[in-house]
């Protein structure tokens, strides 16, 4: 049988009279392969690792742009990690700044970690690597890849453009499983491509956050964004909009919205709802459809509502902030939550939010920002699982110029100074390495942060909100979780219900509907109805959008059918909700019965973890979100014993 490398040389030889017109992938790329870089599809060596200055650097160049990538890296992973994929993002020359991965899983790879170079000249063909030189969607299904090394792996991966339509980044998704089947390799490549678009308009709109904002579908279904001032100037627009409207691919000076379109001044006046249905005529007479944003402004004060409207979603880009009460809907338990906020929203007590992923942990937090008294000030957010371990310390407390390799000259303030005077939100802190847990306990009690490599200390008024999908107490009973940090972020504890729980799922549900397929004309069938009902929602409102949007994309015609959801039967009970149990004492007076199941999986996961790690104990200290001294501790207590 023919090898890998063999049949791509092959290929190659013969590939003029075999590859179908208009289907040139891989063979194109394969072909720079070998002819433009030198590469043997059997030979691949090592992929360049840069260290972490030049990560470091990467990441500044990529400014504000990361604090929304990290968002989307960390919920598009709550979908496509249940599968095995991991995500990366990468800048335009394949370097990996950012990963979310289960690093324990059999399906990861270990050449996605931050600093790996995917560009397509060392990594041959690759969904990073071949996305970046041809600028579109890329995805490689496993023997696709040029090297042999990587035909057990398929990734999938979108370039990012920003406002100005400059190639980024690519978003890209990678899994090393050769049973993977292409079916669901397709999937999850739309579910990327959802993410991008998302991401990009994130960017887009934040900054043009002073101008009307029109969203555009092309006639295949692809979003496209122009930004128009007070007197109907296009002053920007994104890269499919540069490509469907023939617009100058890199900046241009602004010109009237009427040299595109049909004049129609009303079609865009008055826009200052979160977004209202748009239709522009092309001068060729074939219309456009979308919604236009006004303007972003700063939120008018907020009064209770009699009827509140169902939650949105935590990913949803509205130009309006959400509400308390929005987030609240008519779950009674959120409402009592929204009350008890709003009535301790001069204390600046410290809140913890409990729940599942894609409940809102985000979305109640910049809620109550909004509405608090800090509204004016910073709302600053700070993700502990999506960012390496590394570098949460200096992003969190901030450094001097020179106080590391690859540190900034004139430093960085850090999110605590950033936030001062106003909001300081810690996501996933469950998360939060040990060592780093001291440091914060610190700065919370004392109010003052002291910046790496500097002597200089500055006192910071913030209100913390910490949120967490992680079960503490058992976090605590583990020694991953300090108890006295605990205490002093559970100021206010809020425990979010999962969206199958809600008493008013049945209203979010037809909301999302609404707010995705209705906005296009598209309507769902009662069975498929039915199946979203009944659907027990693992993934919370991000799944619930998620799966609506995808189901509208599939869609033919202007009805959702039951088949168009991709959603299997909800078969297997899921694990139940967090608890606002109080903590104990070290003691830990729980019944034996229960001590013996935490103290069973807590072993299983630390072998698991070595095992997977090949005895080093440091790499498994980091995957359990613990200490190496605390590793060795828990060693002990469990008999464990290392060989050789």
């Amino acid at each position: 049988m023919m090898d890998h490398g063999q049949r791509v040389l092959t290929t190659l030889r013969t590939a003029p009279g075999l590859v179908p017109v208009g289907q040139d992938f891989p063979y194109r790329s394969w072909s720079r392969c070998v002819e433009e870089y030198g590469l043997e599809p059997g030979r691949c060596g090592a992929l360049p690792l840069v260290g972490h200055r030049e990560i470091n650097v990467a990441r500044e160049a990529l400014e504000d742009k990361l604090i929304f990538a990290y968002e989307e890296i960390d919920f598009l992973y709550s979908i496509v990690g249940r599968i095995g994929y991991c995500v990366t993002l990468t800048n335009a020359e394949g370097v990996t700044v950012a990963e979310r991965a289960d690093r324990s899983s059999r399906y990861y790879s270990d050449t996605e970690r931050p600093g790996s170079v995917w560009s397509e000249r060392h990594a041959g063909t690759n969904g990073v690597g071949t996305c970046l030189r041809d600028a579109t969607v890329t995805s490689v299904y496993q023997d696709e890849h040029f090297f042999e090394d990587f035909i057990e792996m398929s990734c999938a991966a979108m370039p990012l453009f920003a406002p100005d339509g400059a190639l980024w980044a690519a978003l890209n998704i990678t899994v090393r499983n050769p049973k993977l089947q292409r079916e669901t390799h397709a999937i999850a490549l739309e579910v990327v491509r959802k993410s991008a678009e998302r991401l990009s308009e994130a960017i887009f709109r934040r900054t043009y956050a002073n101008r009307t904002v029109l969203k555009l579908w092309k006639p295949d279904g692809q979003p496209c964004l122009l930004a128009v001032d007070a007197d109907h100037a296009v002053v920007g627009a994104d890269a499919a909009a540069r490509q469907l409207l023939s617009l100058p691919k890199t900046d241009f000076s602004p010109f009237s919205l009427w040299r595109l379109f049909a004049r129609d001044p009303s079609a865009i006046k008055d826009r200052s709802g979160p977004s209202l249905p748009l239709e522009l005529i092309r001068l060729d007479g074939s219309p456009l459809r979308g919604y236009a944003y006004g303007p972003l402004r700063e939120p008018a004060p907020t009064t209770p509502r009699t009827r509140p409207t169902p939650a949105p979603a935590p990913e949803a880009a509205e130009a309006a902030p959400v509400t308390l009460d929005q987030w609240a809907g008519t779950e009674p338990r959120l409402k009592r939550n929204v009350d008890i906020l709003r009535r301790l929203s001069r204390t600046g007590l410290p809140i913890l939010v409990l729940g599942e992923t894609g409940v809102g942990k985000d979305t109640l937090a910049r809620a109550y920002h909004t509405e608090s008294p800090r509204a004016a000030q910073p709302f600053v957010a700070l993700n502990c699982a999506a960012m390496p371990e590394t570098l949460i310390e200096s992003e969190l407390f901030g450094y001097a110029g020179g106080a590391f390799t690859g540190a900034r000259k004139e430093g960085s303030a850090g999110r605590f100074v950033q936030a001062h005077g106003g909001t300081l939100f810690l996501d996933e802190i469950g998360d939060m390495p040990l060592h780093l847990q001291t440091r914060l306990l610190r700065v919370l009690e004392s109010g003052e942060v002291a910046p790496l490599g500097s002597g200089k200390i500055q006192r910071v008024d913030v209100q913390v909100i910490a949120a967490t999908n992680q079960k503490l107490e058992q976090r605590i009973a583990q020694g991953a979780f300090r108890a006295d940090l605990y205490y002093r972020l559970a100021g206010v504890v809020i425990n979010v219900p999962s969206l199958r729980e809600r008493a008013d799922k049945e209203a979010v549900i037809d909301d999302c509907i609404a707010r995705t397929a209705g906005r296009l004309g598209i309507r769902v069938s009662p069975a498929a109805r039915r199946i979203l009902l009944q659907h027990c929602w693992p993934g919370n409102l991000r799944e619930l959008y998620l799966v609506v949007s995808r189901a509208t994309s599939l869609a033919e015609g202007k009805m959702i059918e039951s088949h168009d959801l991709l959603l299997a039967p909800s078969v297997m009970p899921v694990e139940a909700p967090l608890a606002a149990a109080p903590l104990t004492d070290a003691g830990e007076r729980r019944p034996a019965g229960m001590r013996a199941r935490v103290d069973e999986a807590e072993r299983a996961a630390i072998l698991d973890n070595i095992e997977a790690c090949r005895g080093d104990i440091a790499a498994a200290a980091r995957n359990l979100g613990m200490s190496r001294a605390t590793l060795y501790r828990r060693l002990k207590a469990h008999g464990i014993t290392r060989r050789g």
